[in-house]
């Protein structure tokens, strides 16, 4: 079966995640193609059997081209369905779900479209109406938590609740953990780095000085917090190709977002005994935490609260460990062998009513 998944880049998003992690096991068994948008390599590994088209690049410098690019744009992605022969589509993303819609209009291979972000993260009026009036023609969607598959039934007819798979399996070892607390993540308005670093300037000064903060990810934010924290005992490493690294020392992680799907982070620090503090991000870190028994949330953008628990838990070892073992339990529902056969029943479905 040949398989091919379209994205705008393959860059160290989590949803860039999740697709690679899907390909790389799938392509033992079955052919599998990425198309995307930009010419940036991928940040993840790719297994070599995978083939991987780019479209075209156009001008976008003046409102002419930009009108003229999208169009252009359009026909090439149409063309590179047309020519791969799939037996399925899937594409990741809203404005990408968009776009293979109408591209695909006519063509008799089924199409995946799929959310990684709570819907209300999309907020350009006339993306949302588009994405309105599209994505009844997908033949079916998935999602990431009960709220989205929830407000996505009222006009979609096929709506999935599909959970990211995680590219880490358990390991039977010891970890020797440090007193290193993480925030990893794209260091935009939405992932509230911010929270973090305020978080911080609320600990005791004994924690303060003895402990490691390390911020691990790049974006538009970068250098608006390392001046904000200048002089602070955090370190900004940017992206992190070995992130499982950061995750074998680290006894905290922290997530400070406000809106959220599924986050990859939540999932991955499962895996190697760290403590998760979640802010309470639209899309619900209920899903992945219970408060209290395997992690902690706090409120969003409470910084307070959020220093009050990275303390507890710094001061506390065997809460943590207490913690951190009964969050290993969640592991099963994010092993990629189950994921991937969920994947290929849906995959199965589609292909016997097209």
């Amino acid at each position: 079966m040949k398989i091919t998944f379209i994205i705008a880049t393959l860059n160290s998003g989590g949803a860039e995640r999740v697709l690679v992690t899907l390909a790389n096991a799938l392509c033992k068994e079955h052919e599998i193609c990425i198309i995307k948008f930009h010419k940036e390599d991928s940040f993840y590994p790719l297994e070599h059997e995978i083939c991987v088209k780019t479209l075209p690049e156009f001008r976008f410098d003046t409102i002419y081209h930009k009108i003229a690019s999208r169009f252009k744009k359009f026909f090439a992605l149409r063309l590179a369905l047309k020519e791969s022969k799939s037996d399925v589509f899937i594409s990741f993303l809203d404005t990408t779900n968009i776009a293979c819609i109408v591209a695909k209009w006519g063509l008799r291979t089924p199409l995946i479209i799929s959310e990684h972000s709570h819907q209300s993260y999309l907020k350009p009026k006339i993306w949302r109406f588009l994405r309105r009036m599209s994505y009844p023609y997908a033949n079916a969607l998935t999602v990431l938590s009960s709220s989205d598959k929830n407000y996505y039934e009222n006009f979609v007819k096929r709506v999935i609740l599909l959970p990211n798979p995680c590219h880490f399996t358990l390991e039977n070892k010891e970890f020797k953990k440090e007193n290193l607390v993480l925030f990893v993540g794209r260091l935009d308005k939405n992932k509230n780095p911010q929270m973090f670093i305020r978080a911080f300037e609320n600990l005791e000064e004994n924690l303060r000085q003895n402990c490691e903060f390390i911020v691990a990810g790049d974006g538009e934010l970068k250098e608006e917090l390392k001046l904000r924290a200048k002089g602070l005992n955090i370190k900004f490493l940017g992206k992190v190709e070995d992130i499982k690294s950061l995750y074998e020392r680290a006894k905290v992680l922290c997530l400070c977002s406000f809106i959220e799907g599924l986050p990859t982070v939540l999932i991955e620090s499962l895996y190697f005994e760290v403590c998760r503090i979640s802010s309470a991000y639209t899309a619900g870190a209920k899903d992945l935490i219970e408060d209290l028994k395997d992690g902690f949330i706090v409120p969003c953008d409470d910084d307070l609260a959020m220093a009050e628990r990275i303390s507890l838990v710094l001061n506390d070892e065997q809460l943590r460990l207490n913690l951190v073992c009964e969050a290993k339990k969640r592991c099963e529902n994010y092993e990629i062998s189950n994921i991937k056969e969920k994947w290929l029943v849906l995959i199965k479905e589609l292909r016997e009513h097209a």
